[in-house]
Formats: structure tokens, sequence, C-alpha cells
């Protein structure tokens, strides 16, 4: 198998397993970074930083310039925090195709 399957295996994985317990905003999956780097470097075949380029490439994650994060402000905060934010429409493509 392949590079590319394990990392296309492991982000529906990912969105699967998350997808019941984290708010879905405007096709946007959002989550705790702590968690999201937790499930990265469970399954050990890249490293954390090599993933996350990959996943930015592939539009896997939406971020900004600088980070795999995004300030996101929950109901009720004041203060935005940095938030992993799941591009669910690509999930939504690439579970269609498979």
């Amino acid at each position: 198998m392949n590079i590319l399957f394990m990392l296309i295996g492991e982000f529906i994985s990912l969105v699967e397993m998350w997808e019941h317990d984290n708010p879905l905003e405007n096709g946007r999956l959002i989550l705790d970074k702590e968690e999201f780097k937790e499930f990265l470097e469970t399954y050990a075949f890249m490293s954390f930083q090599a993933k996350v380029k990959v996943y930015k490439t592939l539009n896997f994650i939406i971020h900004d310039k600088t980070s795999y994060t995004m300030p996101h402000k929950e109901n009720g905060q004041k203060k935005a925090v940095r938030k992993v934010i799941i591009n669910y429409q690509t999930y939504q493509v690439i579970k269609a195709l498979l």
C-alpha cells in the first residue's frame, strides 16, 4: 500500500471518528489541536510535520500561512482559540470516490 492511500485512510478515519462528537460548521469539522496531533502521531509511517504538510497541500485542513490551525471563536467566548479545521467537503468527495 502506498503512502497516499495510507494518508487518505487516516484522514477518513479521523473524520469518521470525530464527526459525531465535534461541531460541524459551514462544511468544516472543528477539532482541538492536541487531539489532532495525538491521532496523527499514532500511526508513525511519517512524521507529524510531514503529514501536516500533506494535509495542507491536499486541502484536508483549512489553515493559515504559518500553522496547521486557524483561530476559531466558539459560542459565548470573546477570545478566539486556535483549532484544527477539517475541510468536511474534501472528506465527502473522497468518501464518494472510494
